[in-house]
């Protein structure tokens, strides 16, 4: 069999056609690999955050449930009288990596309608003869993950 010079051009200029074609596959396939990559570790990160403000709110609960109760209706108390509230920035945790997770978590009370004068309601000696104390502890915790902004609350009743 004999090959003439213009057959062996061909199929060497075909050789070239195939491993840039062959190239441009490899290339599209690690790109599509890259970006599943980076969809995953994005989900897990918004898991990991909505798991960290979960743990920092059921905290926030616990100090609710155990602050001595002289200490909820003072001025040096953590939650504000309604209006008023205490606002601070708080560090809900680290991303591997290093990088810090902060939120704001504002607090306020609310008294009960019945509790005494003395205890941020209009009740009296008639309407609340055992002199009982209601409070709602509210806590609200506001971050963001990307350009959302997510707010989680917890309320704790405390009476006595």
């Amino acid at each position: 069999m004999r090959f003439s010079s213009s057959n062996f051009r061909k199929q060497r200029g075909s050789a070239l056609i195939e491993v840039a074609v062959s190239y441009s596959v490899l290339v599209i396939v690690a790109l599509i690999t890259l970006k599943a990559s980076i969809n995953t570790a994005a989900s897990q990160a918004w898991t990991v955050k909505q798991a960290m403000s979960d743990a920092y709110l059921t905290r926030e609960t616990a100090l609710a449930n155990r602050v001595p109760f002289d200490e909820i209706n003072t001025g040096s108390s953590l939650w504000a009288m309604k209006p008023a509230v205490t606002t601070s920035t708080v560090e809900l945790g680290k991303l591997p990596g290093g990088k810090v997770v902060s939120a704001t978590l504002h607090r306020t009370r609310i008294p009960a309608p019945n509790n005494l004068a003395s205890a941020g309601g209009s009740g009296n000696g008639a309407t609340n003869p055992g002199k009982t104390e209601g409070w709602k502890l509210q806590s609200i915790l506001a971050y963001n993950i990307g350009d959302k902004e997510y707010v989680k609350t917890r309320t704790t009743l405390r009476t006595r």
